[in-house]
């Protein structure tokens, strides 16, 4: 290896130092000159950006610093793509895409899954075997032999890898390949490159670390690495050894800048407090584009820092976590997919209705909730028989009740809702079984590209045209176009997978829709959010450090299960192993205390809401202690610390308290908390806060206040008022919460239905109720019911079971029936306990000497039962008593009929005939009765 005689490394202080090692390195290559065209390697295009705004205020100092014409920024996979366009060697070859690596992988599998036999069909294998091939493609041929020879999972993973070059290298290139032939060319003295500056490279890989040298070996280069005094970078060493250079000297230690450690309760107010450092920063003059914030590498730390900062109105940007299955139009692809693989289940469809405004066969936007609400109401489980027969049924019902009601009482506004409710059944029904017949569609399709092309119909025809798309937010039309970017690419993935299935391209969809979608904000502009890992290049004023708590930082990353540690090492890949992602994260930290000019908050959350147990400091933000304070504080001494440089965040409360409010909420919170006084303008204007406001202020006075449960003024229905039945009043004894709910505020649960084994507890009962209904029903009319104690007969066992097989053929005609293959036994089992009932009948009568003398016996209305209290009150009472027998001689049987578990009536007897005053039912049936 011969280096050119101009390249050489710069070590400079992280931060500002670095950017001005960056300007000089380029000053120098200008020459005075500012149209020389110099190129500038970062470690991604964001860092780019943010480098090239601060060259641009940089070059306001003077004519000796070159500005940012002629400067390129770009990262080695730019370069190499640039010096390899136009290759012999790529042509009639596309850039390999992890769809299409997964696409060869699932197709391996298929075929000869080897020693991953067991779980071939996981997804989760897949992903991995994607992870791994990317690994393995830095890893020379030596020591892929090297991981064959271990036997087992490593040989196995070292077939599936070399089966997957070659299917793909025939039609596809990697950027591995690329790489090596960019190094190809520049040996072979074909190309000519612009001086170039490497600024901050970190941990390279191995075809990065060939072309870096390759570089160095064709024209000047200088390379920046950056420092952090009292943290050594090994990757500077090893990157100097590589070149075969002398690693300079340490900088000058950069100057000192204020520090302040605070303690948190979690990281809720983890986010909060960034957010209030924030507005701190900038209440003194420092501009949101020199404030970065710099949390541990978890997208728990991303979603809450991007929440806080929207709802306070501070600009940002930084990596998206929000992927394509978080959006409307992701969670409807993926929803949709899957109603055809669950068999177009209830559940799944309703669901569905959650995730966007859908629109119907006729370009109507779908009712979801009255749809829902007919769908539980028609019994509908899944499957386009279930529902077509179901809500058939369901209209035809409604259509009937319509009829009726015309003939009847002609209530206008009854007929109009049944006759709504039977339209909307047949719209859902219309819906359901397009939705059905497009599904069936993709299923039916042989080729990626007609299953592409029937999902991106169904992405057009269920959620709008573009007129009608035209008011979505801005976020979700990106997704749409992203969805659709999504599907022209599987659309490419005949050749590899040309017999792929179903579920292979359901699976294919949702590891596409797993992509996060794009940065959030302008790069540049705002508040600059970021991981750790991404701290390398940052030259800010105020940095603030989140997640300096054991656990978070560093993290303890997950053993590869393809590649472990052990196999990594035994087959000398030269892979990183966990270690190298703790030494990564160690210098993002070191870079992220050393690129703040003024300020540096270091924030320890103690807990995690999500997790039981207590976080103790970080051992970096220790030794950061230790560092500028000379003394290293173990955690508990570190609580007490009155120090000016450390403050302790008992709760969210407290620092509304102390704290600057961040936003609206916090001020009015802040406002009741401090005991000042309410903001009369905003009491007045917001009803939401005044009535917040009036709560907690009445609660706190000694007063009995409409907050306390005075209701002194306030008209409430008493149970007096209407009819009452015997099932509400008991309802009422045993849980007068519950009543409220149900009865006052109508919150009722509603049944999910259910394909199972069983049949419905309520249509069981039921039908039990009709049996007996019925049979006591025609032996009053046709005067042939047993005298009193005279037992049940023959024919009247008969007959009952006759009416058990109507009954329960009616219940299979509404779609009620319990599963064909269990339904004969459940019928068979309900027909004993009928013949049961009737012979213990038969014995009770006989003991009682009574007769059956009315069958469902209603009272209300002009009929109901008035029950006079003590007080002088009289409740009204309505019901329908199953079976009323006369005593002879005398007195009147109560029977009503339970089917359901008989443990809650086994307390009622002579001594207790209402236990605990609950059980009215028996006792106010029989008052009513004793009307007969």
């Amino acid at each position: 290896m011969t280096l050119m005689s101009t390249t050489k490394i710069i070590r400079a202080n992280h931060g500002k130092a670095a950017t001005a090692g960056l300007t000089e390195a380029v000053t120098a290559f200008k020459n005075g000159d500012p149209l020389t065209a110099v190129t500038v390697v970062v470690t991604d295009h964001a860092q780019g950006i943010r480098l090239r705004r601060l060259l641009a205020a940089r070059s306001v100092g003077g004519p000796s610093v070159a500005g940012i014409t002629a400067i390129r920024m770009v990262t080695l996979l730019d370069l190499s793509r640039d010096l390899t366009a136009g290759a012999v060697e790529l042509e009639g070859r596309r850039s390999v895409s992890d769809a299409v690596v997964l696409a060869a992988a699932r197709r391996v599998l298929a075929e000869d899954p080897g020693v991953f036999g067991p779980v071939a069909d996981h997804p989760s294998l897949e992903r991995a075997l994607l992870a791994a091939h990317r690994d393995l493609r830095e890893v020379d041929a030596g020591s892929i032999e090297r991981l064959a020879r271990l036997g087992g999972l490593p040989a196995g993973l070292a077939s599936i890898h070399r089966t997957l070059l070659h299917r793909l290298a025939p039609h596809f290139h990697d950027e591995r390949e690329r790489s090596d032939l960019a190094v190809h060319r520049l040996r072979q003295n074909s190309i000519s490159l612009p001086p170039l500056v490497v600024h901050l490279p970190g941990r390279l890989a191995a075809s990065e670390r060939r072309l870096l040298v390759a570089l160095a070996e064709a024209g000047p280069v200088t390379i920046i690495c950056g420092h952090a005094e009292g943290h050594p970078d090994p990757e500077a060493e090893a990157l100097a050894t590589m070149l075969g250079l002398a690693l300079p000297g340490s900088p000058a230690p950069a100057a000192s800048v204020e520090r302040l450690v605070i303690s948190v309760p979690d990281q809720e107010e983890e986010a909060r407090v960034a957010v209030r450092q924030i507005l701190d920063a900038a209440r003194t003059g420092t501009p949101l584009a020199r404030i970065a914030v710099v949390h541990p590498p978890s997208s728990d730390y991303v979603r809450l820092l991007h929440e806080r900062l929207r709802s306070s109105g501070i600009e940002f940007n930084g990596s998206s976590v929000r992927r394509l299955d978080e959006t409307t139009v992701g969670r409807f692809l993926l929803g949709a997919l899957s109603l055809s693989a669950n068999g177009l289940r209830r559940v799944d469809l309703e669901a569905l209705f959650a995730t966007a405004p859908l629109r119907d066969p006729d370009h109507k936007q779908v009712p979801e909730s009255a749809w829902g609400r007919l769908a539980r109401r028609s019994g509908v489980v899944g499957g386009l028989d279930d529902w077509t027969m179901r809500l058939e049924l369901l209209a035809a019902e409604f259509t009937t009740q319509c009829t009726e009601e015309e003939s009847a009482d002609a209530r206008p506004w009854l007929i109009d809702r049944l006759d709504r409710d039977a339209e909307q059944c047949r719209r859902l029904l219309a819906f359901v079984t397009g939705l059905d017949r497009d599904l069936r569609r993709i299923a039916a399709a042989r080729s990626w590209n007609a299953r592409c092309t029937q999902a991106g119909r169904l992405l057009g025809r269920y959620l709008g045209s573009d007129s009608v798309r035209e008011a979505w937010p801005v976020d979700e039309l990106l997704a749409m176009e992203t969805a659709r970017s999504v599907l022209d690419r599987l659309a490419l993935l005949d050749e590899v997978e040309p017999d792929a299935t179903l579920a292979g391209f359901c699976r294919a969809v949702a590891a596409e829709c797993r992509r996060p979608l794009s940065r959030e904000g302008r790069t540049g502009q705002g508040v600059q959010v970021l991981g750790v890992d991404q701290s390398p290049g940052l030259d800010v004023e105020v940095v603030i450090l989140l997640g300096l708590s054991e656990g978070l930082m560093p993290t303890r990353p997950a053993n590869d299960a393809l590649l472990p540690d052990a196999t990594r090492l035994a087959a000398q890949t030269g892979l990183p192993v966990r270690h190298d992602h703790t030494t990564r994260q160690h210098r993002g930290f070191a870079a992220a205390m050393t690129a703040a000019s003024r300020r540096v908050v270091l924030v320890h959350p103690r807990g995690d809401l999500r997790r039981s147990g207590e976080r103790p400091p970080s051992r970096w933000l220790l030794a950061e202690i230790e560092a500028f304070t000379g003394h290293r504080p173990d955690p508990g001494e570190l609580a007490q610390t009155t120090a000016s440089w450390y403050r302790h965040v008992a709760s969210f409360a407290q620092a509304l308290t102390v704290d600057e409010p961040a936003t609206d909420q916090e001020y009015e919170l802040g406002l009741l908390l401090g005991g000042r006084a309410v903001d009369a303008t905003l009491y007045l204007a917001d009803p939401a806060f005044r009535r917040g406001v009036d709560c907690i202020s009445a609660r706190l006075s000694p007063k009995l206040t409409r907050f306390d449960g005075n209701l002194a003024g306030v008209t409430i229905p008493g149970l007096d008022t209407g009819e009452l039945s015997s099932t509400r009043l008991e309802r009422w004894v045993e849980c007068p919460f519950a009543y409220f709910s149900e009865y006052v505020l109508g919150v009722r649960s509603e049944e999910e239905p259910a394909s199972g084994i069983h049949l419905s507890p309520l249509v069981r009962g039921s039908i039990i109720h009709r049996c007996l209904e019925r049979l006591v029903g025609e032996r009053l009319e046709h005067d042939t019911l047993p005298g009193p104690g005279r037992p049940w007969s023959v024919a009247d066992h008969q007959r009952l079971s006759e009416i058990l097989v109507e009954e329960c053929a009616r219940a299979d005609a509404r779609g009620e029936a319990a599963h064909p293959l269990f339904w004969p036994v459940i019928r068979a089992r309900m027909d004993a306990e009928l013949q049961d009932f009737l012979a213990q009948d038969s014995d009770t009568r006989a003991s009682q000497h009574s007769t059956p003398v009315a069958a469902e016996y209603r009272f209300g209305g002009p009929t109901s039962l008035p029950v006079t209290l003590a007080d002088g009150r009289t409740l009204r009472f309505r019901g329908a008593i199953d079976r009323v027998d006369r005593i002879d001689g005398g007195g009147v049987v109560v029977i009503d009929v339970k089917s359901g578990r008989p443990d809650r009536f086994r307390p009622i007897g002579a001594e207790a005939p209402f236990p605990g005053g609950t059980r009215l039912q028996l006792p106010i049936y029989g008052l009513a009765a004793a009307a007969l």
